[in-house]
């Protein structure tokens, strides 16, 4: 915009008045404007002053409801909820007492069960139920001073803890002697009724050994009928290979055959006691098996031929040419002739040897299945979780003997 201060000429001056002159008129518009809506500025104010008033009315009303209603509200809210955690308390020690009793009134049932079912009737499975129906009620509910004073009856006075324990142990040595007397007599029935309450009364590793003798006695028994009834006869020299063999193969049946029976009342894992026990009996009849073997085959005097051979055929076979004699006709020392080699042959006899040497390789041909069968799966598994068995899965010492040296021998 050109200043009026710094025109020039008339031209500069009027273009400055006729901006200023337009500058005027919306200015005077403006304020024409605004005085014309002053009394609707005024009427709104009045009613804002009108509506703080009522405002402040309101305030005060609330603050009175606040300090009066509410806070009287709050004490009563404050109060229901502290008698309702109280409530809550009283109930849960109402259920735990309720629980307790329940328990006391369950373990007197136990006990005066056990006592019953072990006089006249001697139900055996009921007592044992009965106690491992107790087993399942808290030490400290069975050793409280609540149930040594409701327990106790004319019929039964002592404490449910001695009744238990001495219930227990007499049910465990009657269930011992009881399987013991069917195992002799043959009574699978009944073994297996027996070897099934250990575990309902608490006694499962008397139970396990219990069926660990029993099962080792049949190993024993059968590898003995094997050694005195097979005749050697038909057997193309392999009686004590097939002898292991019967015995390796009886062992996986026994294990495959009792193992769910085991798992199922004894839990999952028991069957490393029993197999602990049937390895120990493995080890004894095979080396058995293995001792007459090696004494009868006569494996250490075979052995010792075997590491004296002094090969002097092969030795001189090495050595510069002798002159043929003036016969012309006599065998050389050593020499493959007949005669020649007489003394070597009748200290080792290589068809006897080769014998051995086969039926030790048969021997650890079933040792290596033996170690690769279900048996040896189920011994692993628990090894894995319960340690090792023992150390009783080595191949045989008489056959990591024999098999080296003759395979030597044989070579040569």
């Amino acid at each position: 915009m050109a200043s009026v201060y710094t025109a020039s000429s008339v031209a500069d001056i009027r273009a400055s008045l006729d901006e200023l002159a337009s500058r005027d008129a919306s200015v005077t518009a403006s304020l024409d404007s605004l005085l014309a809506s002053q009394k609707d500025i005024n009427r709104s104010l009045a009613r804002l002053d009108l509506a703080r008033a009522h405002l402040g009315a309101q305030v005060s009303t609330t603050r009175n409801i606040s300090q009066g209603m509410l806070s009287t509200a709050s004490s009563t809210a404050t109060q229901i909820s502290s008698a309702v955690r109280n409530l809550d308390r009283e109930q849960a020690a109402v259920k735990s007492t309720l629980e307790v009793v329940e328990q006391v009134a369950e373990l007197k049932s136990c006990v005066l069960g056990v006592n019953g079912s072990m006089g006249a009737p001697q139900d055996w499975e009921t007592a044992a139920n009965y106690l491992q129906r107790a087993r399942r009620i808290p030490d400290s509910v069975i050793d409280g001073a609540f149930a040594e004073e409701i327990v106790p009856t004319a019929e039964v006075p002592d404490p449910p803890r001695q009744t238990l324990d001495a219930a227990s142990e007499s049910l465990c040595g009657l269930f011992l002697r009881e399987f013991e007397k069917a195992a002799q007599e043959g009574d699978g029935a009944r073994v297996t009724r027996f070897f099934k309450l250990f575990p309902l009364i608490g006694r499962s590793e008397v139970g396990l050994d219990a069926y660990g003798r029993y099962v080792c006695g049949g190993v024993s028994s059968r590898a003995r009928t094997n050694m005195n009834n097979a005749t050697r006869q038909g057997q193309g020299g392999m009686f004590y290979a097939n002898a292991l063999t019967k015995l390796f193969e009886h062992i996986a049946q026994i294990v495959d055959g009792h193992e769910p029976l085991v798992e199922r009342h004894y839990g999952p894992g028991s069957m490393t006691r029993v197999i602990e026990r049937i390895q120990i009996e493995a080890d004894l009849q095979g080396g058995i098996i293995l001792d007459t073997w090696a004494e009868e085959g006569r494996v250490a005097r075979k052995l010792t031929d075997v590491r004296s051979y002094p090969f002097n055929f092969l030795v001189q076979s090495f050595l510069p040419s002798s002159k043929p004699s003036a016969l012309g006709n006599t065998p050389r020392s050593g020499s493959p002739a007949p005669g020649g080699r007489r003394s070597e042959d009748d200290a080792v006899d290589m068809k006897e040897v080769d014998a051995l040497l086969n039926e030790s390789g048969l021997m650890l041909g079933r040792w290596a299945l033996y170690v690769k069968s279900g048996f040896s799966e189920i011994a692993s598994s628990n090894m894995r979780r319960f340690g090792s068995l023992s150390n009783s899965m080595a191949a045989p010492r008489h056959l990591l003997i024999v098999l080296p040296t003759t395979l030597g021998t044989r070579a040569s």
